[in-house]
């Protein structure tokens, strides 16, 4: 779809979150527009991982923190080749920290 305001430019939509809805930027006297905040981070949700068998991609369940400290909530999408990336880098991660760890114990 073309956007309105140049048809040469196609139009874009922001990511969806998790329940369908998508966070607008507001200024502080409560009215949207203006330049929104950036975002500072995106932090894993307090909530489980799910599989849509249909898309063939996991879930994961996101918090993005905007540098004006509001949050919003959205999902990570990831297809079945990075999640096996990621679980082996998840794995490599852990066995590190835990060397880290024993690595104090034994100097301590």
């Amino acid at each position: 779809m073309k956007s309105a305001t140049n048809p040469s430019t196609p139009e874009t939509t922001p990511p969806s979150s998790v329940d369908g809805e998508v966070a607008h930027a507001a200024s502080p006297d409560g009215e949207t527009g203006g330049t929104p905040p950036v975002i500072a981070h995106v932090v894993p949700a307090h909530r489980d991982l799910v599989y849509d068998h249909l898309a063939g991609q996991m879930l994961l369940p996101v918090e993005v923190v905007l540098s004006d400290g509001s949050t919003a909530h959205s999902v990570l999408r990831v297809g079945p080749s990075r999640v096996e990336l990621l679980s082996i880098q998840l794995g490599q991660a852990i066995d590190r920290r835990q060397k880290m760890l024993d690595d104090r114990v034994v100097a301590s």
